[in-house]
């Protein structure tokens, strides 16, 4: 059997569309979702469309999904250039994703439990109880372990970092199939992954594909989405431009 694991497409439709179109010269006899469809990207209801159109097997709810559909509290400001951007997003997303939309994202399970040939498989976005944990390519295998729920468990897919990495753990192999939309590890090129299982036996690829970051960036600002200076920033650096969002802007505009 094989599986394309993709995940966190951020709104970004002109890389998942060349991530679509590698998929399926893969010819994947099944197809998983792993969160964060929306926010911080330019289409966010194009890409929801296209996740649907899948038809993937199971689909998980992401921070950036659960925040959108939970978002502000009552009486809740920003409280810092953060929460401002964070904000800017979530007005951005809501005059562009319909209703009937919106409560699908919202209705999403933040966990599903499989088992792909003879291999016991838990998918997250982040990970068991946390949709915000964080677990790096460099964590410590202790830190691994927290990424599953059962002992009997071989292998485990995840998202949220928007590092693509494949590491054995403690007894399972743990699989992040990076960004579709917003790669934050170098590499600037849509990730996800293809997962081959034969039995108890597994092969995985992580694949990048190139995509036209030139039109991904003319049609956030044909779009005038907010904050595009840090999607520029994320897009061609393929690093994370959201932590010191005020000196960004005065490098970019000096």
């Amino acid at each position: 059997m094989r599986l394309a694991v993709l995940s966190d497409t951020h709104g970004n439709a002109i890389a998942f569309e060349a991530v679509i179109q590698d998929l399926n010269s893969q010819s994947p006899d099944a197809i998983v979702f792993l969160g964060d469809i929306v926010m911080r990207g330019p289409q966010p209801s194009e890409c929801i469309h296209m996740v649907r159109s899948l038809e993937p097997l199971a689909v998980i709810r992401g921070n950036y999904d659960d925040m959108f559909t939970r978002f502000p509290a009552p009486g809740w400001v920003p409280s810092n250039d953060k929460e401002e951007l964070v904000l800017r997003a979530y007005e951005y997303d809501c005059k562009r994703i319909a209703h009937d939309d919106q409560e699908w994202l919202a209705n999403l399970p933040v966990e599903r439990a499989w088992t792909f040939e003879d291999v016991p498989t838990e998918m997250y976005h982040a990970g068991p109880d946390s949709l915000v944990n964080v677990v790096y390519p460099w964590a410590s295998l202790d830190e691994m372990d927290i990424l599953n729920r059962s002992e009997h468990t071989r292998l485990v897919l995840f998202g949220h970092v928007h590092h693509a990495y494949a590491r054995q753990g403690k007894g399972r192999l743990i699989v992040n199939c990076g960004s579709v939309g917003l790669p934050f590890d170098g590499d600037n090129r849509a990730s996800y992954a293809i997962v081959d299982f034969n039995k108890r036996d597994i092969a995985v690829q992580l694949r990048r594909v190139a995509y036209d970051i030139e039109k991904a960036l003319a049609t956030a600002k044909a779009l005038k989405m907010p904050d595009v200076e840090a999607y520029e920033y994320a897009l061609r650096l393929a690093r994370y431009p959201y932590n010191d969002y005020k000196k960004l802007i005065q490098t970019t505009s000096s």
